[in-house]
């Protein structure tokens, strides 16, 4: 890890104790050094759970994601800039106009000799698909995305003046919505990582600081789920630049929100409510928020502030904040439904038998509206429940679940 630039590793005797005898799982950032290291597969070395096995990628797509990462970099011989390089340019250009696109015009592309692309119909198709997604199996339509993506890479590459700009948006919001499928439903934050690349790289193509902006935010997300603070602190820092370029008051608001978790995962609670008031402040209902800002509401702004409140200890605080978000969330909010209910356990941890009956609705959600990151709250919450009965038998619904979802096709 030193060698890769991660010299604060945190590690000691113990952890690696805790990892052979089963006791914890290591982190994301840890096995992918330990794969480096022992040079098998992290499938091979049991480092995935049993949910990331049932959803992880045939050796055939990973393939197809270095292939749409080599187009994106245009490294089709694999010995050019890496991710890193990517992303230092990217993050030096984000207070400047942006200028110089990553992903220029190929002159060796099909449709860039006497054709003209028309972005609106690729538009159109991200937007039904940003609508399905609240309402569809994410696999499928995690697969349905990813291949619209690699379409869209191909598209912009040989695009012409004209259209350029409106296709890279369009790009940008297409590998957003694929990333955000792969890290919060299917639980494939190293997937998630390379499509949220390249919508960082398409939103400085089309000139876009709001899009750039919520990019941002959603990388912040990775390192944070893996209690790594100071590696999203960094992520928070450059999307919010992007605001200094006039971006709606709603992206703002939202990109506060996830401070607030980002602190509040790492056990900030000041900090992580004081970001809550700034979001609060930022919030204006009265205006319009970009088409593609529909993961974020008011109601959404009571659950990060619950959640919020938990980190720093208030759990009457934030059970009235997360019942305002459970009444506010609509048919859209059905993912959601099972992270708020989580968290309303925790927040009436003091009363066993009220938390059991929020993990329980939680679990029910979650056999009609999958979604990983509803899963994980659950699991991070069990432990309030203790070793008896109700726990036991949660254990066992969480169980089946985990089982059906994986027995099921196209999962």
């Amino acid at each position: 890890m030193s060698r890769a630039g991660e010299a604060d590793s945190g590690l000691n005797a113990n952890t690696v104790r805790r990892w052979e005898t089963g006791e914890r799982w290591p982190d994301p950032r840890y096995r992918k050094h330990l794969v480096t290291i022992l040079g098998m597969p992290a499938a091979d070395l049991g480092l995935l759970t049993p949910d990331e096995m049932a959803v992880r990628p045939q050796a055939e797509t990973l393939h197809e994601f270095r292939r749409l990462w080599d187009m994106l970099t245009g490294d089709e011989n694999g010995t050019g800039w890496d991710r890193a390089s990517v992303l230092r340019a990217l993050f030096g250009a984000s207070m400047l106009p942006m200028v110089a696109p990553l992903l220029s015009l190929d002159p060796q592309a099909p449709h860039a000799h006497g054709k003209t692309i028309d972005p609106d119909s690729y538009t159109q198709i991200v937007r039904c698909q940003r609508e399905l997604y609240w309402t569809s199996p994410s696999r499928p339509l995690y697969e349905a995305a990813y291949a619209h993506t690699q379409l869209g890479i191909g598209l912009l590459r040989a695009a012409g003046d004209n259209s350029r700009s409106s296709l890279a948006t369009a790009l940008a919001e297409s590998a957003l919505l694929t990333a955000r499928l792969a890290f919060f439903d299917l639980s494939q934050p190293a997937i998630a990582e390379r499509c949220y690349d390249v919508a960082l790289a398409a939103t400085r193509e089309a000139g876009d600081h709001s899009l750039a902006a919520a990019v941002l935010g959603h990388m912040a997300f990775i390192p944070a789920f893996s209690n790594d603070p100071s590696g999203a602190r960094p992520l928070i820092d450059a999307a919010l630049q992007h605001t200094w370029h006039g971006v709606s008051p709603m992206v703002r608001s939202w990109l506060h929100c996830v401070a607030s978790e980002v602190e509040a995962r790492a056990g900030a609670g000041l900090a992580s409510r004081h970001h809550i008031d700034l979001a609060a402040n930022a919030i204006d209902t009265s205006s319009t928020p970009p088409g593609w800002l529909d993961f974020y509401n008011a109601g959404r702004l009571h659950s990060f502030a619950g959640y919020s409140a938990l980190a720093a200890g208030d759990d009457a605080g934030a059970a009235d904040q997360l019942t305002r978000a459970l009444a506010g969330l609509s048919g859209h909010g059905a993912k959601q439904r099972s992270v708020v209910l989580a968290d309303l356990a925790t927040a009436h941890r003091a009363d066993g038998d009220h938390a059991a009956d929020y993990l329980n609705r939680a679990v029910d959600v979650l056999h009609t509206d999958w979604y990983g990151t509803g899963l994980d709250r659950v699991r991070a919450v069990r432990p309030v429940l203790g070793d008896g009965r109700q726990g036991a038998q949660l254990d066992e619904r969480i169980a089946a679940l985990t089982t059906a979802r994986a027995a099921l096709p196209g999962s």
